[in-house]
């Protein structure tokens, strides 16, 4: 036995399918593929006839029946987007009904939409691990014999040449916390099942001319699509390790007096003030976050963050914290120079800080790995997170969009991730709010649940906003991060993340509930 592959190459550069309900289906799954070689066996040049109509041979039902039982191990999931992603304009065609007064009947004519397709860049393709030879040799024959995929005019090359995966299959499948991509797939009976639906809608003895007059009450109607023997499972992408933390370096200063938790990012914004105050007008970007013109920025500058006494009552050295901390978190992309910038500008016995809810002294800060902050969850508990105060959108509500649906504070808080980890997830600045979201559910990010802060005094949650956001909702967010970054880490989400807000705290639960 070795390895199948099947590659599907779209001439035009675009597939066109839709699902039972009518609705674009982007692309060609599984179940579609194996509907298509069934075609094949039964009216392509592999079909054998029995008793005045065509059928599978012998070969064609081996090599199919072992792909139901079997389902590809991976798969490659191309590059692809909607052909017309706005409205889609009509088509109007005689449907074959008739409409009217029955003395002057005249044709029905209907619509439909059209532009539906989704533009691919590359192949689609299905790996198996192991097969027949006797299964690869009827399926090379059976893909010749495929002349479209989806919809008529969606034309298919299909063949047995090799092609990188890009997903695989996910081996248990959690019901509560399901990830991955979810794809239709052929299960065992599906082929008898498509074959029984075939003879039904055309049986060997064919109506009558009175059974096959037209009807003032028929509506026209298509095949009916059987749906017995399908099943659905799960790819993901391979995900290397997970990153250690978007922060990997944090400077913790003790605070001499007690602050209230509310009044937090009040005092992480005087601290970033202060810091800029002592760092001069050479003051590097990372910190400021004002860049040149044109230049690259990295997904997360220098933040600020609150942590409260409870937040360190697990590590060794709560007892230097009595009152908190300020903790002054370095990204993995700061440069050697402007951390050690940032170091000298703190070394001081007594740093004072100002602002509206008083004065405070800050302590000599202490160095720590930020990507081992947080206690290592018990065996057998999964760790989750949620907002200990409550994060803000990036960005005003996006138009619905056709496969994702409507914008809301979990599409929020999947761009607020997306944004987080653009390194680790390959994203650049250039992809939309929309493709962010998908990017970040597929690597397996679940927003577990979200609820708007019924606040008026936004300023609790965020310093600035740019006025394209409109008015500020900030909400409190549960997530589950998947194998994202380690169970560990300090960080932060949300539009106010360099400024004490969005910042994170673990929650942990059984894994048996």
């Amino acid at each position: 036995m070795s390895p199948l592959t099947i590659r599907a190459v779209f001439p035009l550069g675009v597939f066109q399918g839709h699902r039972a309900d009518g609705s674009p289906d982007r692309l060609p799954d599984t179940a579609r593929l194996f509907s298509a070689l069934v075609n094949a066996a039964g009216q392509g040049s592999e079909a054998i006839a029995v008793k005045g109509r065509l059928e599978p041979s012998s070969e064609s039902t081996a090599a199919l029946s072992w792909l139901e039982k079997h389902p590809p191990t991976m798969i490659r999931i191309p590059n692809h987007v909607p052909v017309s992603p706005d409205r889609r304009p009509d088509a109007y065609r005689k449907t074959g009904t008739v409409q009217g007064p029955k003395k002057s009947p005249a044709m029905r004519i209907g619509a439909r939409q059209i532009s539906t397709g989704t533009a691919i860049d590359d192949c689609v393709g299905w790996f198996w691990a192991d097969a027949p030879s006797e299964v690869q040799e009827t399926v090379g024959r059976l893909c010749a014999d495929v002349s479209c995929l989806g919809e008529d005019d969606s034309p298919v090359i299909l063949t047995l040449d090799q092609f990188v995966p890009t997903h695989e299959l996910v081996a248990s499948t959690q019901q509560l916390r399901p990830i991955g991509l979810a794809v239709r797939t052929p299960g065992p009976g599906r082929l008898d099942e498509l074959i029984r639906a075939h003879h039904e809608a055309f049986p060997p003895k064919m109506p009558s001319a009175a059974q096959d007059s037209p009807s003032f009450s028929e509506m026209p109607r298509g095949s009916r699509v059987p749906t017995e023997g399908l099943r659905v499972l799960r790819y993901k992408s391979p995900t290397p390790p997970p990153a250690d933390s978007p922060w990997p370096l944090a400077m913790l200063l003790p605070l001499s007096a007690h602050i209230a938790l509310e009044d937090g990012l009040t005092w992480c914004v005087a601290m970033h003030r202060m810091l800029i105050s002592r760092l001069g007008d050479g003051a590097p970007a990372i910190v400021t976050g004002h860049y040149a013109r044109g230049a690259s920025q990295p997904a997360n500058r220098v933040a600020v963050q609150y942590l409260p006494p409870t937040l360190l009552s697990h590590r060794a050295e709560s007892g230097d914290f009595p009152h908190g901390a300020i903790a002054l978190l370095l990204p993995a992309s700061i440069a050697a120079e402007d951390r050690g910038e940032i170091v000298r500008a703190l070394n001081s016995p007594r740093l004072g800080l100002w602002s509206s809810a008083g004065r405070v002294t800050l302590g000599t800060p202490l160095r720590i790995d930020a990507s081992q902050f947080w206690p290592t969850p018990q065996p057998g508990w999964r760790r989750q997170w949620r907002t200990l105060e409550g994060m803000v959108p990036e960005t005003r509500r996006q138009p619905r969009h056709e496969l994702l649906g409507a914008w809301g504070f979990p599409q929020s808080a999947l761009l607020s991730v997306g944004h987080v980890f653009r390194e680790e997830l390959a994203l650049t600045r250039a992809n939309t709010y929309w493709e962010t979201v998908s990017v970040v559910t597929d690597r397996g990010v679940q927003i577990l649940g979200t609820h708007l802060i019924p606040d008026s005094e936004v300023s609790r949650y965020v310093h600035k906003v740019p006025r394209s956001i409109g008015v500020v909702q900030p909400y409190s967010a549960q997530l589950d991060l998947a194998d994202l970054v380690n169970d560990r880490a300090l960080l932060a989400l949300g539009q106010a993340r360099h400024l004490g807000g969005g910042l994170l705290v673990p929650m942990d639960s059984p894994e048996v509930s």
